[in-house]
This record gives structure tokens, sequence and C-alpha cells, in this order.
């Protein structure tokens, strides 16, 4: 019977085709990246208690992080576009360990803010941004259920690791656990790269989904040249993609950074309001497998405006949560909509632009992004430093994920591309 199963969706899903290997080692290294920035939460009292900063000013830390991504995520989509996503992320890999190592030892703010908010932020823009468009590249067909199996890791890996992390924190202190994560994850990237390809024609392939019936140019991607990308600088979808990322990520930055703080703020203890994050990645699960796969069926417009609509007004349940009940219930419907809303973009640009390489067009995307999140993870502290509260800072997330939700309705229709390219 199991047999049998396994030969069905072999026969369905093309189980041994290598795009799903690249799939597999794009969410380990995806599972590694993406915790750093998303448990910054449970950093953030440990650091207070350590060396006496106030939470404005580990937040400032996020955010030239976050800012340092931003800026760097164009660069680093050339850098894959041009030089390849294996070497691009190789050189992110090398900063990635020398910023986890130098956090660690890290005695001053200042210091913190070059070894986490520059090092560690151009690390991520340069290991994260090429990654995506090349496992686009791999499919041919199929780009939603490979997105959607890739973007899973990005749940996944919070939702095994903040409240191991927080454990961590309370009894090895926050330190050394940044240096044993720094070392150990750097090896396992390492490792994966081993046995990355950046395309289907460097390991002499065809895409995942391409059928003898198709037309023999479509085997091989396009190649990148500056006036196609032109082309994609002039369609008005590509400046409301950067605008819509830009305040998704306002809004949920707000909440990754101040969830764990608030609860603690209402006398939780440290380990179970890290449980809010943990939810809301284990709850995002779901939504960040489906929405890729939805939007590649039906179309992707819908389904980011209803997860914007769905963020905002989740985080509305944070102005009278006082319990341990009232923050993870707000867990579970904000981590819904928060999954599907950035997991479908590849797809949309997919649908927008073709084959074409993604790298720098994405780098742009995540540079509104990573905009966004500087600017919401800085807001929390700000406010409560000054109000000693977060109510202000819960509606301006709240805001800033409806406003997008509005922009997505600007977006061009996704049932056809919207460049012609020169040949």
């Amino acid at each position: 019977m199991s047999a049998s199963l396994i030969k069905r969706l072999d026969e369905k899903y093309q189980l041994r085709h290598f795009a799903w290997v690249i799939v597999i080692i794009a969410s380990i290294i995806q599972m590694v990246g993406s915790t750093i920035r998303n448990v910054f939460g449970v950093m953030v009292d440990p650091m207070s208690q350590t060396f006496g900063w106030s939470q404005g000013q580990i937040g400032l830390g996020y955010a030239i992080a976050a800012l340092c991504t931003a800026l760097f995520s164009p660069i680093a989509g050339i850098m894959g576009d041009l030089m390849g996503a294996r070497k691009a992320m190789a050189v992110g890999t090398v900063l990635f360990l020398i910023g986890m190592i130098w956090t660690a030892s890290a005695s001053s703010i200042i210091e913190f803010y070059i070894s986490y908010g520059l090092v560690l932020g151009i690390a991520q823009s340069i290991y994260l941004v090429p990654i995506v468009p090349a496992v686009v590249g791999w499919f041919k067909r199929g780009t939603g259920i490979g997105t959607g199996a890739m973007m899973v890791a990005w749940s996944i890996g919070p939702a095994l690791s903040i409240q191991a992390l927080a454990i961590c924190f309370e009894y090895f202190g926050w330190q050394n656990t940044f240096l044993i994560f720094g070392i150990l994850g750097s090896i396992v990237i390492a490792i994966c790269l081993l046995f990355f390809y950046d395309s289907p024609e460097k390991k002499s392939s065809l895409p995942y989904g391409w059928l003898s019936t198709d037309d023999k140019s479509e085997m091989k991607g396009m190649l990148w040249n500056s006036n196609n990308q032109k082309l994609i600088y002039k369609t008005d979808s590509f400046w409301h993609l950067i605008n819509i990322h830009f305040w998704g990520c306002v809004g949920h930055s707000v909440i990754l950074v101040a969830a764990i703080p608030m609860a603690v703020n209402q006398g939780i203890s440290l380990v179970t309001a890290s449980g809010v994050l943990s939810i809301i990645a284990i709850t995002s699960i779901l939504s960040r497998f489906a929405a890729p796969i939805i939007g590649d069926k039906y179309g992707s417009k819908p389904i980011i405006f209803l997860s914007f609509l769905g963020q905002g007004l989740s985080v509305l349940l944070l102005l009278n949560a006082t319990t341990v009940f009232d923050f993870y219930l707000f867990a579970v419907l904000f981590g819904l909509p928060y999954g599907g809303e950035g997991t479908v973009v590849p797809v949309i640009n997919k649908q927008y632009y073709g084959r074409f390489p993604m790298g720098t067009t994405y780098g742009w995307q995540l540079f509104g992004a990573g905009i966004g999140m500087a600017i919401g993870g800085l807001i929390p502290g700000i406010v409560f430093d000054v109000t000693g509260g977060y109510v202000f800072a819960i509606w301006v997330s709240a805001i800033s994920s409806l406003w997008g939700a509005i922009l997505v309705l600007m977006l061009s229709n996704t049932k056809k591309m919207i460049v012609e390219y020169s040949t």
C-alpha cells in the first residue's frame, strides 16, 4: 500500500527530480538564516538584563540589521544573477559566521550595532536573496508547490528554535548560545552549498515540469541583461511590489520584535512568552505552503490581499491582551495571514516576468521589505521607552498592514506576463 502510494506520488510530482534536492537545500539554508531575525524578540530582555540597555537601544540593533539587509539586497540580487547563487551564498556564509562570533563577544552597544546590525544584516541579504530566484528557476511548472515547500522553512526554523533558544539563553547566556548557533549554522550551510546547483543547465538537467511538447527554446532560462531588466523597471507592478513589501514588513516586524516583551510586560515568564512567536511560526507553516500553490493556480493577487487584511485586523487583539490565552489566541490568528503575506511573491514574479533571472528584481523587493523591517523593528522600543506601553506600536502595525492591502489592489492581473522581452 505504501509502495503504491509512493509510486503514485512519484508519478505526479517527479520526486526523483533534482529540483526537490534544490528545494530541500534551500529550505535548510532558509531555516538557519531566518531564525536569527525572527527570534530577535527572545533576545531583548536577556540583553537588557546583561548590559542595562533600554529596549529602544536594543531595537535599534534590529533596525540597523534590517536596514543593512535592505540596502544590500539589490546588490545581493545582482551578485546572484551575475556570479551565481552558490558563490554569492558562500560569501554570505563567511559573513554570517563572522557576525555571529562577533555578536557573541560584543560588550558595548556600538559593537553590537556593527556585529549584529551591519555584518549580519549584509550577510542575511547575500545568502537569502539569491536563493529564492534560483529555486524558482528550477521549475518550468509547479512553481507554487516548489516555492511553498521552500518557504515553509521560514516557519519551521523559528518554530524549532525559538523555545530552544529561550531556554538556552536562560541556562547558558545569550552570548554562548549565539556562538554555538553561529558555528553550527555556518557548517550546515557550507555542507548544503556543496550539493547546490544554480540552475538545471549547470546540472545538465531539464527544469521540473518540462514536457516534450514544450518549445525547446524554453528548456533553458533566459540570461540576465540590463536591457530586459530595464523593461521590468518600467512596469508599475515592479514598484507596487516594493511598496507593498515595505508596508507589510512594517506591520509584522513590530510584532516579531515586541510580542514577547509585550507578554513579559504583563507578568508572563520569558519561556512562556516565547511561545507567542513559536505559535506564530507553527501556525504560519500551513499558509506558507498553501499560499504559493493557490497563487500559482488561481492568481497571486487575492492571496496577498487577504493575507495583508488578516494580518492587520488580527493585530488589534493585542490592544486588550493580558493573559497567556490572549497572546496565544492572537498568535494563531496572526500566524495564518502572516505566513501567506510574502511567500507568494516569487510566484507573482514568475507570472509577471517569466523565466528571466529574478535576482535583481527580488533584491529590490527585499529592499522595500528591509526598510519596512528596520522601521517597524525600531518603533516598539522607542514607543515603550517614551510611553511605557505598546498601544501606539500596535496601531502602527495594524494600519501599515491594512494600507498594504489597499495597495495590493493596484497590482496588474496575474493571468499573463506584463513584459515583452527584446531578443
